[in-house]
Order: C-alpha cells, then sequence, then structure tokens
C-alpha cells in the first residue's frame, strides 16, 4: 500500500472501495524529538504514540508498481 500511515498489512483487491484505507496526505515530521504528521496537528514524544495516531484521511488502498 502506498498511502502513508496506512495500518493495514494486506487487502482484498475486490473489497478495496472508497473507505478501506485510513491513511495521512502529508509527510511524517520529525523534529527535536517531535513526531508528527504534516498533515495533522497531533504531536507526540513516543514513537508507539506516533504509530497509533488516527488517520486524518479515508480512501481507497492505492498500489505502488
Amino acid at each position: 500500500m502506498a498511502n502513508k500511515g496506512c495500518k493495514t498489512r494486506s487487502f482484498i483487491p475486490d473489497e478495496n472501495t472508497d473507505t478501506a484505507c485510513g491513511f495521512h496526505s502529508g509527510e511524517p515530521v520529525f523534529h527535536d524529538l517531535k513526531k508528527s504528521w504534516s498533515c495533522c496537528k497531533k504531536v507526540t514524544y513516543d514513537w508507539d504514540d506516533f504509530m497509533k495516531l488516527d488517520p486524518c484521511q479515508i480512501g481507497s488502498h492505492t498500489m505502488k508498481y
């Protein structure tokens, strides 16, 4: 999956709907121990908390070829 922050490990192409993927539209930002996404206002200092941040976009899965 090419969507950044998508937590889905695999998916069935026939089930790839417009609401199948939660992801971030921006880039990850790491600065002075802060961890965030450029598309969100949520900031954390802990890596595990960063990995658990809720996605801010919903859409279909995309694939890189």
